[in-house]
């Protein structure tokens, strides 16, 4: 076992800082949830005098963040479904097939990833209302599936070009159709890849302001990000209760983030360590 040098120490520190700095925004909004308003202004750095999850407990009975909670699991969950199914079956047509024009398809995949949602969002919202899902989960649904698909296509594609082509050929004479290679052969062995393309997807669906701002008028629809909304008044803001409702839309996704992080690393890196 070797020595630490200096070095190794420097190093070493400086990560425990960046990590402090990254991990100190979560750890106040948390306790500063379980102090009145006052404090919060007054002394904002101190430590509440008791730690309790009672403010938790009243926002979510005040704010009907279970509504808006379940509202957000179906929107995300519906985004993950169909980003993943849609996703995947572009990029193995994309990475496994040949065919007339498959760059140029390709190509004008990853242009998705360069146009900023603001510049469609307003003809986005009028075919949305002459289709009748202003107000309606698949009214974010579709619109979230559609952002997402250039990422995970992207991310997909490069996994996927990794793979030896000698297994679409032994899947082949196993009798294995196109689809059966699919579902049979690459989808097993595509776990890391599907995960991070998961992961990036319920964190970007269940954060998601602008469209659920403009597509959503319906209280009984509103996703967390717009429930939390509750809180803000006319002539005031309750942070108390603000923060207790930022905490408990978050703990989900940390906790979620905490058990899966190791599958978006082994995601994003399968196809350089393969390559």
């Amino acid at each position: 076992m070797r020595h630490l040098r200096w070095r190794d120490y420097l190093r070493i520190s400086a990560v425990l800082l960046l990590c402090v700095i990254m991990a100190f925004p979560m750890v106040w909004m948390v306790y500063s949830s379980m102090k009145p308003n006052r404090i919060i202004f007054t002394r904002p750095w101190a430590l509440p005098e008791k730690f309790t999850f009672e403010p938790m407990i009243k926002a979510w009975q005040v704010g009907d963040l279970g509504m808006y909670f379940r509202n957000s699991m179906i929107v995300a969950s519906g985004t993950v479904l169909g980003i993943l199914t849609l996703g995947s079956l572009a990029a193995f047509a994309v990475a496994r097939l040949e065919f007339a024009g498959r760059n140029v398809l390709f190509g004008l995949f990853l242009a998705g990833l360069i146009i900023p949602a603001q510049t469609f969002v307003i003809p986005l919202f009028t075919l949305l209302r002459k289709l009748g899902l202003i107000d309606t989960h698949i009214g974010l649904i579709l619109p979230y599936i559609a952002l997402g698909l250039p990422m995970a296509i992207f991310i997909l594609q490069a996994f996927f070009s990794t793979l030896p082509k000698e297994l679409d050929d032994a899947a082949a004479i196993d009798g294995c159709g196109l689809f059966g290679t699919f579902f049979r052969v690459i989808m097993p062995i595509s776990k890391p890849a599907l995960a991070t393309i998961a992961i990036l997807s319920t964190i970007n669906a269940w954060n998601e302001l602008l469209f659920a701002m403009l597509f959503i008028r319906d209280p009984g629809m509103r996703t967390l990000p717009i429930g939390l909304y509750i809180f803000y008044g006319y002539h005031d803001i309750n942070y108390q209760m603000l923060f207790a409702g930022l905490t408990v839309a978050t703990l989900p996704l940390l906790v979620f983030y905490v058990f899966f992080h190791r599958f978006i690393i082994e995601g994003l890196t399968a196809g350089a360590l393969k390559g």
